[in-house]
């Protein structure tokens, strides 16, 4: 529970794709469950404010954490990985960028050219961030985060027990 909770320390990038395939299943839990439960309009969308909120605090938790292991400083990085994600969902969520399509006599939102170049914006960061955190090495031993999350010695510790 504290991958999701706390912004201290390091994780592997076992912690992150951990983090990653919880956030997935808490997702796709959550809008099933909102979808399937609440009546739509304003009820609705309370709730995936909230939920999106919720969200992007145990997932930027896990960023954080993933980004300190690789010995890098939580903002501003944290904040442009995150942004283009937080503007997409508020788009999504108030139909902002979004024009209704009618489909035999079925009324459909769809994006516009503006919630479209941000959807691209977003997935493109999205894909700098999963290589960056989670395909990328952490630090070698301590950083000024805490210890490796491996366990494992860098070139400073093993000096000092020489």
């Amino acid at each position: 529970m504290e991958l999701f909770t706390t912004f201290d320390g390091r994780i592997s990038r076992k912690g992150f794709w951990m983090g990653f395939l919880g956030m997935v299943a808490i997702v796709l839990i959550a809008g099933y469950a909102m979808i399937s439960i609440l009546p739509g309009g304003i009820v609705l969308t309370l709730a995936q404010i909230v939920v999106s909120v919720g969200i992007l605090y145990i997932w930027s938790a896990v960023v954080v954490k993933r980004l300190h292991d690789r010995d890098k400083p939580a903002l501003p990085r944290a904040a442009i990985f995150l942004a283009p994600g937080v503007v997409m969902q508020i788009m999504s969520v108030f139909k902002i960028g979004y024009k209704a399509v009618e489909v035999a006599d079925v009324q459909f939102m769809v994006p516009g050219a503006a919630a479209t170049a941000v959807m691209w914006l977003s997935m493109a960061v999205g894909l700098w961030m999963v290589i960056e955190l989670g395909f990328l090495r952490g630090t070698k031993g301590s950083n000024r985060f805490g210890p490796s999350p491996l366990q494992e010695t860098g070139p400073t510790e093993m000096q000092a027990e020489a």
